[in-house]
Order: C-alpha cells, then structure tokens, then sequence
C-alpha cells in the first residue's frame, strides 16, 4: 500500500511534498528487504542450492536486462531521496538524479511487474492461506515483512524534523 500511496503524491507533489518524504523513508526498510531476499535467492541459486536450483532461473532478459536496472535505479532513487533530505533545501543535482532515477525505476518496476504478473495470484495464495501444507518460510517472511514496516514507521517518526526543515 505504501508504494500506491507514495505514487499518489506526485499528482500534487507541491502540497504532499511532506507525506512523499515520510513515505518515502518508510519504505526503505521494505524495500532493503526485498533487495536483501532478491540477493539471497539469487546467491543461493547460483552457488548451487537444490530448492532454488529447483525453481529455475529468472527469465534471461529480466536476468540480464531489466534485474540490474532494477537495483540500480532503486538504490539511485533512494539514495538520492535520502541526500534530498539531508540537504534540507533543494539541490539541483540530487534533484535530477532523483527523478532521473524514478523515470528509469518507474520503467524498470512495470517490466517487472508485467513479467510476473500471472505467477502473482498463485505465490501470493501459497502464502498467505493456511492449509495442510506450509508454505516454506511463510512465518519467516511474515515476520519479516511486519519487522521492516515497523522500522519504516520508526525511521518515518525519526525523520519528522528533517521534513519539517523543508518548510521553513
């Protein structure tokens, strides 16, 4: 929900700027997490595990294309939001790194999406209804996913006086 949220605060960014910046660091945490996850399905696939080596690899050009830009344009879009709030005025250069980050990121995340899109249903129903069979690691994720939205709450509330410098 964060990331609709955060989407929404573009169409009148002048007036929500404060709400982008308090969601934006509130997504750090769920977002590191899912990059620390892609890491480690990728490291344990290629270092030869059974179950992910059982699963197959990502499809070549999200391997080889649309993956690396991916990261790279979420780091870039976070690391740069970051910068932008620490900086407490506009800068110019971040500014643009910034944007140019969300326009490569905003193409990257919908080929992603796209790409998985009809494996959503099937993963998101494995894991979250309960019957006979567990999903592997459902309470590990859960557990996970509920920690890094706490810390992202957390980080928000610590980051309340460096948004509010940008309103004076």
């Amino acid at each position: 929900m964060l990331l609709p949220i955060e989407g929404l605060t573009l169409l009148s960014l002048h007036s929500l700027l404060s709400v982008h910046m308090l969601v934006g660091v509130a997504l750090i945490p769920p977002v590191a997490l899912k990059l620390g996850s892609t890491f480690y399905r990728f490291f344990r696939y290629y270092t030869g595990s059974a179950i992910f080596r059982e699963k197959g690899p990502p499809q070549l050009v999200m391997r080889i294309l649309v993956a690396p830009v991916l990261v790279a344009s979420t780091v870039g879009l976070f690391g740069s939001g970051v910068a932008l709030l620490l900086l407490e005025h506009p800068n110019s250069l971040v500014y643009t790194v910034h944007k140019a980050s969300f326009i490569v990121w905003l193409g990257a995340i919908g080929i992603h999406v796209l790409a998985y899109l009809r494996h959503i249903p099937t993963h998101a129903l494995a894991d979250w209804m309960r019957g006979r069979r567990e999903a592997f690691g459902r309470r590990s994720r859960r557990r996970a996913l509920v920690a890094s939205l706490l810390t992202g709450a957390g980080v928000a509330l610590i980051a309340l006086p460096l948004v509010a410098a940008w309103h004076r």
